[in-house]
């Protein structure tokens, strides 16, 4: 059986591609990822949560979102800019990991939603680390495990819908 999620990389760069399909419209897919009322009820691995310390979702905007456990501990938090909000093909954004101990290490990254026949969605997510050892820290901490999870949570969302 084909894996609906596929991480892809290259030894010695500093790109990642993750690529994932949905039985759902394109236009809900954006959707979805540039609304923040709608992030934070999937985008949280496990028996997470996510939760904004404040939000501008447009184009020129910011961000800064965290997980926190079932006990309310806040795990990781993101911060970023919006460069380009342009629906429903692209969203073009940085997010910096707030927890490591050096700052400017944000990462750029691509969003692309392509429509498929049958009212489906490819998208396809192109990331940019600062280094390797960057990129492949993120790769090594689990993070296709995490993700599969969040969009296995997208796609029940909505579906529902």
């Amino acid at each position: 059986m084909k894996e609906k999620t596929r991480v892809i990389t290259e030894n010695n760069k500093q790109e990642l591609f993750i690529i994932r399909e949905f039985d759902i419209p394109r236009e809900d897919v954006f959707r979805a990822f540039s609304d923040p009322d709608i992030l934070v009820q999937f985008f949280a691995p496990f028996d997470h949560t996510m939760h904004f310390n404040y939000h501008d979702y447009r184009s020129g905007g910011s961000y800064s979102w965290c997980n926190k456990n079932k006990e309310g501990k806040t795990l990781c938090t993101f911060n970023g800019v919006i460069h380009e909000l342009s629906s429903p093909e692209r969203i073009i954004q940085t997010s910096e990991f707030m927890e490591l101990p050096q700052r400017g290490n944000a990462i750029l990254e691509i969003i692309k939603f392509e429509e498929l026949p049958d009212n489906r969605t490819k998208i396809t997510i192109h990331d940019i680390c600062p280094s390797v050892a960057i990129r492949d820290a993120m790769i090594n901490s689990g993070m296709e495990k995490g993700l599969v999870e969040i969009f296995n949570k997208l796609d029940k969302l909505l579906s529902k819908s």
